[in-house]
């Protein structure tokens, strides 16, 4: 066995430069051609030379259905709240097999090497460090990093909707497999991959959204794990006696996820960070702006100085209402920064607005105009 493992971490080290290589020059022959072949190879090689024998517990199976159905459970939920959008991937069954070539075949050999390296090395610390390090390397798109180099913001977007979720779930696929959990990370992933595949259509989220999705949960997957499964074994002496241990950590989950729901305007309330000094003394730059997400009927009905949140070219801005225009349709706004001298060109139309100012924060939110002032050096705040 010391001789497969061996070649097997040369063999993932050597695909990683492989990787990366095709990546930058052809990202496009690597992704259908090399790829897929590659892992295709691993796998026949490893359950052709490798004897190892897997298990699956009525507990376990339980907890892989409560995952799944709890992932799609996810999407659907953010596809009412964001809307759906048309699934990039074609229904053609030529297309479909092809689909899943490039995408399934990867995800099981990636799986069969993790399971059995690790299964068979459970005690050596470093090895499994340094296969899960490889793993989660030979998952990223270095292509992706050479287009978006000269655009810093984007890069840290794909850096936190994408990298940060690759190296969270890694961690725990292994962690799965350190507890006897072989099975789960590929199962977990061909059928979630095979769900992305099929649906005719995926919701319409942003990147924030997408990230705080890909950390949070492979975190409950986690939690629930430890503190519901893996204590099967455990008298009731020993569960009371974890009892505040295990509600500290299940409530520190959930008010992170509403904080995440929060963040991300699931709820009738949304914060928003103020990045300009135009609404001087009321708040100013670095504040954090609560508003309320308002009806049709509302939105017609806005008091003169009343302060709305609204959208332009792609900018929130939260300015006064200084005049309101009645039409026969709709209701126009005409806004004016407090510290401005002048109202705003443009009138605010209903469409346009998120909602109306409740209350504000001073200085919290100080770290996203450090961003923005990192990622806008050209540009000139207002």
């Amino acid at each position: 066995m010391k001789c497969i493992k061996n070649k097997e971490l040369i063999i993932a080290f050597l695909y990683l430069v492989v990787t990366i290589y095709f990546m930058i020059k052809d990202a496009i022959f690597y992704t259908n051609i090399i790829n897929p072949i590659f892992w295709g190879i691993v796998f026949l090689y490893l359950i052709r030379n490798v004897k190892i024998r897997f298990s699956i517990n009525k507990r376990q199976l339980i907890y892989f259905i409560t995952i799944i159905f709890i992932t799609i459970g996810i999407y659907i939920t953010l596809g009412y709240i964001y809307g759906f959008s048309k699934t990039p991937y074609s229904h053609k069954i030529t297309a479909i097999i092809k689909n899943i070539m490039i995408q399934i075949i990867p995800i099981i050999g990636i799986e069969t090497l993790r399971i059995v390296i690790i299964a068979k090395n459970k005690k050596n610390k470093l090895l499994v460090a340094m296969i899960t390090i490889l793993l989660i390397l030979v998952q990223i798109n270095y292509h992706i990093f050479g287009d978006l180099y000269l655009n810093k913001e984007e890069l840290f977007r794909y850096v936190c909707s994408t990298i940060i979720p690759i190296i969270i779930c890694n961690i725990i696929y292994t962690y799965f497999i350190l507890k006897d959990m072989h099975l789960f990370a590929l199962r977990y992933r061909v059928l979630g991959k095979l769900f992305v595949l099929l649906i005719p259509a995926l919701p319409n989220v942003d990147w924030y959204v997408m990230g705080s999705v890909g950390i949070l949960l492979p975190a409950f997957m986690y939690l629930l794990f430890r503190y519901k499964f893996l204590k099967e074994k455990e008298d009731i002496r020993e569960r009371k006696e974890n009892f505040l241990g295990k509600f500290y950590y299940v409530v520190t989950f959930i008010l992170a996820l509403m904080l995440v729901c929060f963040m991300i305007g699931i709820f009738k309330y949304e914060p928003i960070c103020i990045l300009s000094n135009s609404m001087i003394p009321t708040y100013k730059r670095g504040d954090v702006v609560i508003f309320k997400k308002m009806n049709n009927y509302e939105l017609n009905n806005i008091q003169k100085n009343s302060i709305i949140i609204y959208e332009k070219d792609d900018k929130n801005i939260a300015h006064r209402v200084v005049n309101v225009i009645k039409t026969d349709d709709n209701a126009l706004y005409q806004t004016k920064g407090d510290s401005n001298n002048v109202p705003d060109t443009d009138l605010v139309q209903i469409g346009q607005i998120k909602g109306v100012y409740v209350f504000h924060i001073k200085y919290i939110g100080l770290p996203s105009v450090w961003l923005y002032n990192y990622f806008h050096q050209e540009e000139v705040n207002v």
